[in-house]
């Protein structure tokens, strides 16, 4: 029966030219097919099908799992984004008599530019709402919709998403944001892993790395 109903829900999705049908509880949502459009993923970025993307600049190494519906975003390198992200989809204005495209299509923007830093990790089934700036280094919480900007190496989950605490503390963060590690060579990289588990000898030990 759920194999019946899930085929019926796809054709419909078709008919309907629709990329986007309801699966279950678990998922929120399952895609019909992929589409890209106007995107550039860089160097061993990916994004795991099914997934949505338009005007997309994806940078190097970076992911998306699958279940992405992504739009007017750009990402930075060594992200890690979890399934059904949905980003960028576009505004609804809530000061007018009505919400509906109808009254306002051509006369407001729709959309806005959203900009997500570099090693940036998003949990599972996560909301960014169009123009929002997530910073270098920021953890996104499972769940969460980030109505906000987010400060680099802050930690934020809940709806609407909230600062839970930051990764490091201020001179270690200002000392990264600096390095801007993510800009390194291969070569550079290969240190970086050397020293994954220890910020400190790493930061100390990064001018020999140059």
């Amino acid at each position: 029966m759920k194999s019946l109903k899930y085929y019926i829900q796809t054709l419909l999705g078709k008919w309907l030219n629709s990329p986007i049908i309801p699966k279950d509880k678990t998922t929120g949502f399952s895609l019909v097919r992929s589409e890209r459009s106007h995107t550039t993923l860089g160097k061993r970025a990916y994004a795991v099908e099914p997934y949505y993307l338009h005007n997309v600049q994806l940078g190097d190494y970076s992911y998306f799992a699958k279940n992405a519906q992504v739009a007017n975003t750009t990402i930075g390198k060594f992200c890690s984004i979890g399934p059904n992200f949905c980003c960028g989809l576009g505004i609804h204005p809530t000061t007018g008599i009505s919400t509906h495209p109808m009254f306002y299509r051509g006369k407001k923007a729709e959309h806005r530019q959203t900009t997500i830093g570099n090693d940036v990790f998003i949990g599972a089934n996560v909301t960014v709402l169009d123009g929002v700036t997530i910073g270098d280094g920021a953890v996104v919480g499972a769940g969460a919709v980030v109505s906000k900007d987010v400060p680099p190496y802050a930690i934020v989950g809940g709806v609407p998403a909230r600062i839970i605490k930051y990764r490091f503390d201020e001179q270690t963060i200002e000392k990264l944001l600096q390095i801007k590690w993510w800009n390194s060579s291969d070569e550079q990289l290969k240190q970086i892993q050397q020293h994954f588990d220890n910020v400190a000898e790493f930061i100390a030990e990064w001018r020999h790395f140059n």
